[in-house]
């Protein structure tokens, strides 16, 4: 048995968010012969099931790495099988130095996206995601007193420490480098931090990243580390890609990518990149 880790946007989805016919064909051959799919995203959990029912994966054989590993789900028991939380102080100091500086900050409730301040930011991703979102006064007190009786927040959310805090500037990347050089006088040790793309920085849990997701499913399932696969395209996938028995890059892949790679593939996200590395990695034997 083999597991194949994979990245969304940029390396599974093309460019206008589909998967091609050749990459499904491919899935579903490596899961009739009995491997594990994995699809590892920064995306929430609420997002990222959504694209999984659009195209059948919630089914077994199949997992989801929702917010950089911060939550690993079973598609086939339609459970999660490891969450890690993040600290509600932490996530206050954070969003209050990223609003000081005119920067847009959200974290998540369920299947909500929550955010002190309504910022052009907030809708777009909101958009994107297909998520609801509520702004609140202080995340402090909406997480220790839910507030399950506004007619704002639907019935189904459930309010628990948060898992992740996004940043995302509306201005250069240079401001986020900056803003993450600061906070790390303070988190460092303490969260992790990355970029899933220029204009959006991302803290969470110091073990929340798609490298320990590869370790933990690995042990989880008794599967070899070396019988591993791991694809992306951006930074964030670097943990990932370096943990695997085979890190792969997009040939659309950054160049920080490319450089942690054991390969780059031959064709990008819109060409099928996802069935050649199927069919070179997991399907080979």
């Amino acid at each position: 048995m083999k597991i194949l880790f994979t990245d969304l946007d940029g390396t599974l989805l093309t460019d206008d968010k589909r998967i091609v016919d050749a990459d499904m064909v491919a899935i579903q051959k490596m899961i009739v012969a009995g491997h594990k799919f994995v699809m590892t995203t920064g995306r929430p959990l609420t997002s990222v099931k959504k694209l999984a029912e659009k195209y059948g994966f919630l089914k077994p054989g199949y997992f989801l790495v929702s917010f950089n590993g911060g939550l690993i789900y079973d598609c086939g028991k339609g459970e999660p099988i490891l969450t890690r939380r993040i600290s509600v102080d932490d996530v206050k100091f954070i969003m209050d130095e990223a609003h000081r500086r005119g920067m847009h900050a959200h974290t998540y409730a369920g299947d909500l996206v929550v955010s002190e301040h309504e910022t052009e930011q907030l809708k777009r991703y909101c958009s994107l995601m297909q998520m609801d979102y509520v702004v609140v006064n202080d995340i402090r007190e909406y997480f220790k007193s839910p507030p399950f009786d506004s007619p704002s927040v639907p019935i189904n959310v459930v309010v628990k420490p948060p898992i992740k805090v996004n940043i995302i500037t509306p201005f250069e990347h240079s401001s986020l480098e900056e803003f993450r050089t600061d906070m790390r006088k303070t988190t460092e040790g303490k969260l992790f931090d990355v970029f899933s793309k220029p204009e959006m920085l991302e803290f969470s849990h110091l073990q929340s990243n798609k490298g320990d997701a590869v370790r933990f499913m690995a042990d989880f399932y008794n599967v070899p580390v070396s019988e591993t696969v791991a694809v992306g395209d951006e930074e964030n996938d670097c943990p990932m890609i370096k943990a695997a028995g085979v890190g792969v890059a997009m040939v659309n892949a950054s160049d920080v990518v490319k450089k942690c790679a054991d390969y780059v593939t031959v064709n990008d996200n819109n060409h099928a990149g996802i069935a050649e590395v199927i069919e070179k990695f997991v399907m080979k034997d």
